[in-house]
C-alpha cells in the first residue's frame, strides 16, 4: 500500500511539473516601432495565427512629460492586406475623463457621451483615431498617430494549416 502511495505522489509531482500548453497563454506574435519596423516576432507569425483563428489583443501606449498610459484592446474586425500587413479596428468607445491627480476615470463630463472614439491600427505602426459625433453623424476630430504596437496571440491551433481565407 505504501508503494502505491509513493507512486501516486510521484505521478502527481511529475504531472504538475509538465510544461503547460503555450497556446493557452498570451504571447507576443509581433511588435513594431513607431516607424513600423520589427522589434519582436514577425508579421508572418501574426498572419498565420489570425488564419488559424487565434484570439488577438493589441497593446500600445504613450509617455508624456508628466503621465503615461498603456492600452490593451481586442479588435472587433481584422483584415490581412496583400498577405503582408494587418489592419484591425477597435470597438467604438465612449471615452471617459481621466482624473490624473487621483489616477481614476469617470463619466462626470456628460458632453463626452455624445462622441464615439474609433480606431484603425496597422502592423506598420499606424494608429488612426477619430471622434464621431453620434448626434450630427460627423467626424469632429481625427488624430493619425504612429505608435509602438504589440500584437498578442492566444489559442493558436497548430493542427490547422494557415491558408489564405480568400478563394482563388
Amino acid at each position: 500500500m505504501r508503494n502505491k502511495i509513493v507512486i501516486f505522489l510521484i505521478g502527481i509531482i511529475l504531472f504538475s511539473c509538465q510544461r503547460k500548453d503555450s497556446s493557452s497563454y498570451w504571447t507576443i506574435a509581433y511588435k513594431n516601432d513607431k516607424s513600423g519596423n520589427v522589434i519582436l516576432g514577425s508579421k508572418l507569425q501574426l498572419i498565420e495565427a489570425i488564419r488559424k483563428g487565434a484570439s488577438i489583443k493589441i497593446g500600445w501606449g504613450t509617455k508624456g512629460k508628466s503621465h503615461q498610459i498603456e492600452h490593451i484592446s481586442e479588435p472587433i474586425w481584422i483584415a490581412i492586406l496583400d498577405e503582408k500587413e494587418v489592419v484591425a479596428h477597435l470597438e467604438p468607445q465612449t471615452l471617459s475623463k481621466t482624473d490624473w491627480k487621483n489616477l481614476t476615470a469617470n463619466y462626470s463630463d456628460s458632453t463626452l457621451a455624445k462622441s464615439e472614439w474609433r480606431v484603425a491600427i496597422t502592423t506598420k505602426g499606424e494608429f488612426d483615431a477619430i471622434w464621431y459625433d453620434r448626434q450630427s453623424h460627423q467626424i469632429t476630430k481625427r488624430r493619425p498617430q504612429k505608435h509602438v504596437i504589440t500584437w498578442f496571440i492566444k489559442d493558436v491551433d497548430n493542427k490547422i494549416i494557415a491558408e489564405p481565407l480568400f478563394n482563388e
